[in-house]
């Protein structure tokens, strides 16, 4: 599945997590122990971006995985830092997470929530969402709604939705 759809700059400083990388510390103003605040120059708040998004099979973890580029209006792909001020991906996955210039983690996963990777068919370089927890995590939802009767078309059908639930709780798609 792809499609192509726009974003805009989210307004005002990301909340992020004190341990961003050497590479913005200079833009880090301290709000308390554990916060900070990335002040990263705005310029206003109705820049729009093409954001490129695709779902593919993920044949090493046997899950859909949801891969994305954002562009300027330039053609420029964005780095992360500058993601993160859009309107893709909803505000609480931005301020529970620790980010770097390659991957943005939470506090209580092992593995990053975005990392920066090589498109699987496309090979372009592109941003995705890890797929290790997802098999997990859309399982424990829909082993908590399935009736005993449901077919396996209707199991298939409520894990790809709930999959789409899950990923709606980080990525805004309703664009």
């Amino acid at each position: 599945m792809f499609r192509t759809v726009r974003v805009t700059r989210r307004p005002g400083p990301v909340i992020i997590d004190h341990t961003v990388s050497d590479e913005y510390s200079e833009l880090l103003e301290p709000l308390g122990e554990d916060e900070a605040v990335l002040s990263i120059p705005s310029t206003t708040s109705s820049v729009d971006y093409v954001c490129q998004q695709y779902v593919v099979f993920s044949a090493t973890f046997q899950v859909p995985a949801f891969y994305f580029s954002i562009h300027n209006s330039s053609g420029e792909p964005l780095p992360l830092s500058e993601i993160l001020q859009t309107s893709l991906l909803r505000p609480s996955t931005i301020y529970e997470g620790n980010a770097t210039a390659f991957s943005l983690s939470t506090p209580t996963s092992t593995f990053p929530l975005i990392s920066q990777g090589e498109h699987p068919t496309f090979g372009m370089p592109c941003w995705y969402f890890h797929p290790c927890e997802t098999a997990s995590a859309v399982w424990e939802i829909v082993s908590e709604v399935r009736e005993d009767d449901w077919t396996d078309a209707q199991v298939f059908a409520r894990w790809v939705e709930v999959w789409f639930m899950v990923l709606g709780s980080v990525v805004d798609l309703h664009d």
